[in-house]
């Protein structure tokens, strides 16, 4: 599959556009080094790189466009998208171009072959096919011989994508390290992967099948055990659906349990039973409540009883214990805003009066303000796009995960 670039806006052809981009990419550069960025820069390095130095000078320039394409102020914008919006001179082809910058994908891709100018790349992680370009002439790609492997950042460029930051090339002998980097950033990086639309929807199916495989097994998509049960509980749940796949009660969707195809996902096969360690916390929890959402997936929610006990009973929460595990859960970058939306929406008012004690706030009811309470607090999953719980993998890239 191609990927394209999504730029509907743009007027100009990329090949009207590459030329400019090289002049404009060194604009923004020099206004995200302004001295009114100084200290967002300073901070977004001391993420990147803590006490040590770039081990590279292509670590400090991908650093660099990480920070002028994607890093977010504290005004909720983009370096780029505070460049376009002080220079109101630029043409809206090329302003859109700019815009189109803060998609930018990381990862690593093979060389397949050269089409004049462009670069045919396929991206290990998302196994789509890149066409690319350089601002910096032809000589830069064309020395690219093909089966190279290059870590690279490419932005839209119209239909098709131009480098940005610093290429780091894999000598021969560590092609195949390479490869099994990329697998292991498939295995990891979800979202990377479902940049590939066939396998986003490959893998809500997947999703969903896992879903209803945990609500046979537990009898419901929410359960609560003692901790010290949860890793037995977990591994009988993994091994429960290893067993219904192998025994194809539920192959994946528009396969066969006979289908085989070097490169298409391998799910129908039975999955390796996740070797899951628990942290403390949730071993010496009294309780432990696993929910499989049908959107958001699985999560695991230390003292989820007592949690569940005020939301029934709103005169819990004068006990400390209550009104603690209440507010760790509205605070916690770790539980989904779900969690807290699904026991309220068992009864509101009484989710009112459980925030009103709460937050010290007589007046507060759930259905006025309970979604912005929500916003305030869990900001993070809000802005987000949810993403399968299962990420579909090729039997090449599962070849490579594999001891």
């Amino acid at each position: 599959m191609n990927q394209g670039a999504p730029d509907p806006t743009a007027t100009a052809s990329q090949d009207d556009l590459l030329p400019r981009s090289g002049p404009l990419k060194a604009a923004l550069v020099a206004f995200g080094q302004s001295q009114r960025f100084t200290g967002e820069f300073r901070s977004a390095y001391a993420n990147r790189f803590a006490t040590a130095e770039p081990s590279s000078e292509a670590d400090y320039i991908n650093c660099l466009d990480r920070f002028v394409l994607e890093h977010r102020t504290r005004d909720g914008r983009t370096i780029v998208e505070q460049f376009v919006a002080s220079r109101p001179d630029l043409p809206e082809a090329e302003r859109a171009m700019l815009l189109g910058w803060a998609k930018a994908v990381e990862g690593i891709f093979e060389v397949e072959r050269h089409d004049g100018d462009t670069a045919i790349m396929v991206n290990l992680v998302d196994e789509l096919t890149y066409r690319v370009r350089s601002n910096l002439g032809p000589q830069l790609l064309k020395q690219l011989v093909p089966e190279t492997i290059v870590w690279a950042r490419v932005v839209p460029l119209g239909n098709e994508w131009l480098l940005s930051g610093a290429l780091n090339s894999a000598p021969p002998e560590g092609r195949r390290e390479m490869r099994r980097a990329a697998a292991e950033l498939a295995n990891t990086c979800p979202a990377a992967v479902f940049r590939n639309p066939d396998k986003l929807a490959l893998g809500w199916e997947l999703h969903r099948r896992l879903h209803e495989h945990f609500v046979e097994f537990f009898g419901a998509d929410l359960a609560v055990v003692t901790g010290h049960e949860l890793a037995d509980r977990m591994a009988g749940f993994w091994n429960y659906h290893a067993t219904r796949i192998s025994a194809g009660q539920s192959p994946a969707p528009g396969q066969t349990t006979s289908s085989k195809n070097r490169d298409a996902p391998d799910e129908e096969q039975p999955p390796p039973v996740p070797q899951m360690s628990m942290s403390s916390d949730f071993e010496q929890a009294e309780t432990v409540g696993i929910m499989f959402d049908e959107v958001e997936g699985l999560w695991f929610l230390p003292e989820y009883r007592l949690v569940r006990d005020v939301f029934a009973d709103p005169a819990l929460i004068a006990g400390r214990r209550y009104r603690d595990a209440v507010s760790g859960y509205l605070k916690s970058q770790s539980i989904p805003p779900i969690v807290l939306r699904r026991l309220a929406e068992q009864d509101p008012d009484r989710a009112g009066r459980v925030f009103a004690r709460l937050l010290g706030k007589p007046r507060f009811t759930w259905q006025r303000e309970g979604e912005a309470l929500l916003r305030r607090y869990k900001t993070r999953f809000l802005d987000r796009a949810p993403l399968p719980g299962v990420t579909p993998l090729s039997n090449r890239q599962r070849a490579f995960l594999r001891p």
